[in-house]
């Protein structure tokens, strides 16, 4: 399992942050890079995007997009109170329990954090299954926030 964890809201205490993840079922010969790209596509053309998809621009633009990911992917999320690093760590790390990678966005974990299971940072400008969790980190925030 690829596990790709995006979030929404600000790394600052006594702020509401939210984690969005998807994940994909891991197949020989693809790469993180592959997966997600036909479900971000669809998206794209429904709120006629190019380039990143963010989750402002998906709600202002094609409000029923956030179905589409929800149809198509499993997505997880999660809501907390940003007191310190360690609880954001706790709950990327939950998220991510089981899979084989974890994809996160290069702004999300402190250097040197522990997850307990392999991970890399990546922009998320250029990985589309980072683009889906930060779609499915907006949604939470604005949900439950």
């Amino acid at each position: 399992m690829i596990v790709f964890i995006d979030e929404s809201g600000l790394k600052r205490p006594c702020n509401c942050l939210a984690l969005g993840a998807v994940y994909f079922p891991s197949k020989y010969g693809e790469t993180y890079l592959d997966v997600g790209v036909d479900v971000l596509e669809q998206i794209k053309q429904m709120a006629r995007l190019r380039g990143e998809v963010k989750w402002r621009d998906v709600k202002r633009r094609a409000a029923g997009a956030i179905e589409v990911v929800f149809s198509r992917v499993e997505a997880r999320w999660t809501v907390l109170h940003f007191n310190d690093w360690e609880d954001l760590q706790r709950a990327v790390a939950q998220l991510a329990a089981g899979s084989r990678l974890v994809v996160v966005d290069h702004q999300l974990l402190p250097k040197g954090a522990v997850l307990g299971v392999r991970y890399i940072e990546r922009d998320s400008r250029k990985v589309p299954g980072l683009q889906l969790a930060d779609v499915v980190a907006g949604w939470a925030r604005d949900t439950y926030c």
